[in-house]
């Protein structure tokens, strides 16, 4: 396959909740251990791509009214990522020591949360969003 192939088969399979059956993310690329004389290059055109791309949504949706139960689920989100870096991420995997947790849990959001067996409703966009991170897309 293709470089983005590649590069996005990569990011699902890293970026993966074992436990829980679902990825962290909607998508995107991952490559970490790249030393091909390629890889300033797509790292500087992944960056202003992604920030070329990211602005006008922002700008778009930045007014958007964002209810209690939004502010919810992006918590229970961000308990994922925190989640997915004390089980999954590949340096915890070795091992803790005392400087590694210290990272980890300093690289974490700073508001998270954790609900017992957290589902959304049935037919909500957040319920949408988790079938795609249970079942990734080919963008």
């Amino acid at each position: 396959p293709g470089l983005y192939a590649r590069l996005k088969e990569a990011c699902d399979a890293y970026f993966y909740l074992p436990l829980r059956l679902e990825h962290r993310g909607v998508g995107g690329i991952f490559w970490d251990d790249d030393a091909a004389d390629y890889a300033d290059a797509l790292a500087r055109d992944v960056l202003e791509t992604m920030v070329a791309s990211w602005a006008p949504i922002v700008k778009r949706r930045r007014s958007d009214a964002v209810s209690e139960a939004h502010r919810d689920w992006q918590l229970l989100r961000r308990g994922r990522y925190l989640e997915f870096n004390l089980i999954n991420d590949r340096g915890v995997r070795f091992g803790l020591s005392p400087d590694a947790i210290e990272r980890i849990m300093v690289s974490a959001p700073p508001l998270i949360a954790w609900r017992y067996k957290a589902e959304p409703a049935a037919g909500s966009e957040e319920a949408r969003l988790l079938a795609v991170l249970r079942e990734p897309r080919d963008w």
